[in-house]
């Protein structure tokens, strides 16, 4: 994954320009412990996609420090994955890696527009849950309004659902084709490699210097 780390890096190196301290810097903890993918898998019983394993493998997870609101990501280590997934708080608990189930807790499990009965059937929720995997999300320029949610399906695919809390019937339509057959077909690394650039460019036209260094 020597590609995710060299944007990580320019991610970082374009952060540099606005921030003297360190807010904001885009953080991998390294290594995830085996005893932490352990007990993730004890609370996920599927299989880990392969993409994933080698990601928490040099990674272990991604996230900015400080900033959780926009051009920032959040891809927690297995070790925070299995604590929500065994938190007793109803408003903090992961109730499952599916991603109706994931995007539902990044708002605190509080989204009304997926409760069965709202605009999907149970039925269809639990499939939606049991054919795609969310394993976190990273945000662009809404502050906390809207996210791109890093899904993988059962082939072990992987793709990026865009949802905006103004805008549900556009998640309500992608969703709904999701049913139909699996959209994803990159790479994991080819979604995070989208997601940091997606973000970096975002904090650079928020900070209004308009100079984007990726070309240099």
């Amino acid at each position: 994954m020597q590609r995710l780390q060299a944007v990580i890096d320019q991610y970082n190196a374009s952060r540099a320009r606005f921030w003297d301290e360190d807010y904001n810097t885009l953080l991998a903890p390294g290594p995830a412990a085996a005893a932490d993918l352990a007990r993730l898998q004890a609370l996920e019983p599927r299989p880990l996609p392969a993409d994933l394993e080698a990601f928490y493998g040099r990674f272990g997870g991604l996230e900015n420090l400080d900033n959780t609101e926009s051009h920032c990501l959040e891809l927690p280590d297995p070790a925070g994955l299995a604590d929500g997934l065994a938190q007793a708080d109803p408003w903090q608990r992961i109730r499952s890696l599916g991603l109706v189930d994931m995007i539902v807790y990044s708002w605190c499990n509080d989204r009304h527009e997926f409760e069965a009965g709202a605009a999907f059937a149970q039925a269809e929720l639990d499939a939606l849950n049991a054919r795609y995997r969310c394993f976190g999300w990273y945000r662009t320029d809404t502050v906390s309004e809207s996210a791109w949610y890093v899904y993988a399906d059962e082939d072990g695919r992987f793709g990026a659902l865009y949802y905006d809390q103004d805008s549900f019937g556009a998640v309500e339509r992608a969703l709904r084709a999701m049913l139909a057959a699996s959209p994803a077909r990159a790479s994991l690394e080819d979604v995070l490699c989208e997601g940091v650039e997606r973000a970096r460019l975002t904090m650079i036209e928020w900070q209004g210097d308009g100079t984007d260094d990726a070309a240099g």
